[in-house]
């Protein structure tokens, strides 16, 4: 029999009551695993094969660092150019751009597949380490999955989900030691890897700090001064971690951008509130209210959940209702939350599955995530581009080339789509997806184009001479477009359109 590394399993004195012995146990425990990660690299690999802003906008800029380096100023685009460059996630950019440049679309889902799924196994495996049944293990982790599925795309977000399962892993098995662990200072390494990747980062230092500042009071009570200082340590270098980027100390504006910016909240789905009726939070709200049902379950048993996740969960939720983009943290947490409490409070009751119903399973999957794979090695070019409005984007490009002067307006789609597809409009296009570059007036502008919102919808088109736009995407403006005064259509297909100036100015 394989003999397994005892890090990936159960504790002993975790192992469940009428579970016959560790081996047992164990072979259910693997089982269960293999058959959680098969479905979610299935699922993820699957979903990957399409390409959107955010994916072109880490290509590109990508590219751009690998042959010119870090900019000190945006070079990128015509309404922001000139401006102080500062891009916090310039790390995933590199690593995506050379996983294209090594294998193109291909390897580049693959990639974002592989973090997105690995930062789920872990989740899965901090369940197992923590006594939770297999089953279990199995059906929250890939509820919490569900409810990330709009938010595990090819992006620099993927870097996240490994990054906080080994935070919340690392803090959660540091707790129940007397003292800070040793190994305990590995979360610094992952919360730089974290801080020059996805912004996110912030999150995951808050996590570490406020568990350190717990322990650090802990140790004060105790009267413990090693683990006082060894705590307050951890704080300060996890503080520190998030400046240590190229841009140092200057990251912070990066975040003041971001951080309570009305126009962002007013006009993207993802930096709203979450809400019942959005489609993208419906998987947010159920996953929260099985893991309300859960806890209730537990607390009429007698069980009461463990402080530390409890707190950490409750965090991750309060920032899951400030805007939909961070419902994904609270689905890891939430998720381990409700596992690791039913698992305490009915130990001696796991879920019971035979050993030929986990492997027909386990293979049922693995068959499944392989034909994924194997499907996506054969994925063509136009799959990944599918969603892009590329022959417009083409024409667009075309008559650019012809007007060397001419400046290029487009959607939040094609124009980020021909920066990546045409590197020569770079500097000429006028809007891409890093919306924080703009000023509140060129945002509000861009935003009232983009939905063709009030009387002076069009004031953000002067000083351009092409325009494309996804119909796709965007229908309502793509007619409004199309009956522009001083404005003529040369390209329309039924992805997307391209007008043209009558008399540029």
């Amino acid at each position: 029999m394989t003999r397994v590394p005892p890090t990936l399993l159960p504790r002993a004195r975790e192992l469940p009551a009428g579970s016959p012995d560790g081996r047992g146990h164990s072979e259910g425990a693997r089982t269960w695993l293999a058959a959680t990660v098969s479905l979610i690299l299935a699922a993820n690999v699957m979903f990957s094969r399409y390409l959107f802003a955010d994916s072109l906008y880490d290509l590109y800029a990508g590219r751009y660092i690998v042959h010119h380096g870090i900019p000190e100023r945006n070079v990128i685009t015509a309404a922001a150019h000139g401006t102080p460059w500062t891009d916090q996630q310039w790390l995933a950019h590199v690593l995506y751009y050379a996983a294209w440049s090594l294998g193109g679309y291909r390897l580049l889902a693959a990639f974002s597949a592989a973090l997105v799924t690995s930062g789920f196994a872990l989740l899965a495996v901090v369940m197992l380490r923590r006594g939770v049944p297999g089953p279990r293990v199995f059906l929250w982790t890939v509820a919490a999955f569900g409810a990330c599925m709009g938010n595990t795309g090819i992006r620099a977000q993927s870097f996240a989900y490994p990054c906080l399962a080994l935070v919340i892993w690392l803090i959660l098995d540091d707790s129940r030691a007397p003292r800070l662990r040793a190994r305990t200072a590995l979360v610094i390494a992952v919360l730089l890897l974290w801080a020059n990747t996805h912004g996110s980062v912030l999150m995951g230092a808050g996590l570490v700090g406020l568990y350190a500042m717990s322990r650090a009071a802990r140790a004060v009570r105790r009267r413990d001064r090693r683990d006082v200082l060894a705590s307050a340590g951890l704080g300060a270098a996890a503080g520190a971690a998030v400046v240590c980027t190229p841009y140092g100390v200057g990251v912070l504006r990066y975040y003041r951008l971001f951080i309570g910016n009305p126009v962002l909240s007013r006009n993207i789905v993802e930096w709203a509130p979450p809400s019942p009726l959005d489609p993208f939070s419906w998987g947010f709200f159920a996953l929260l209210l099985m893991i309300v049902a859960a806890l209730v379950l537990a607390w009429r048993r007698g069980t009461r959940p463990d402080p530390q996740l409890l707190v950490l969960s409750i965090l991750l939720l309060g920032l899951a209702l400030t805007a939909v983009r961070d419902q994904a943290w609270f689905a890891v947490g939430g998720s381990l939350l409700a596992a690791d409490t039913l698992a305490r409070g009915d130990p001696g009751r796991p879920p019971q599955f035979g050993r030929a119903f986990r492997r027909v399973t386990t293979v049922a999957l693995a068959t499944l995530a392989a034909a994924a794979v194997i499907t996506l090695s054969v994925t063509p070019v136009s799959q990944f581009e599918s969603e892009l409005p590329v022959g417009a984007i083409n024409a667009a490009a075309a008559i650019a080339v012809q007007h060397p002067a001419v400046r290029i307006i487009g959607d939040d789609w094609s124009g980020t789509a021909m920066l990546w597809l045409h590197p020569r409009t770079v500097g000429r296009v006028g809007f891409d997806i890093r919306i924080e570059q703009y000023s509140p007036a060129q945002m509000g502008a861009y935003f009232d184009f983009l939905f063709v919102r009030g009387a002076g919808w069009a004031r953000v088109m002067r000083g351009y001479g092409i325009a494309v736009v996804s119909g796709k995407e965007h229908p309502a403006l793509a007619s409004a477009l199309a009956q522009l005064p001083g404005w003529r259509v040369v390209y329309r297909d039924r992805a997307g359109l391209v007008l043209e100036r009558a008399a540029r100015s």
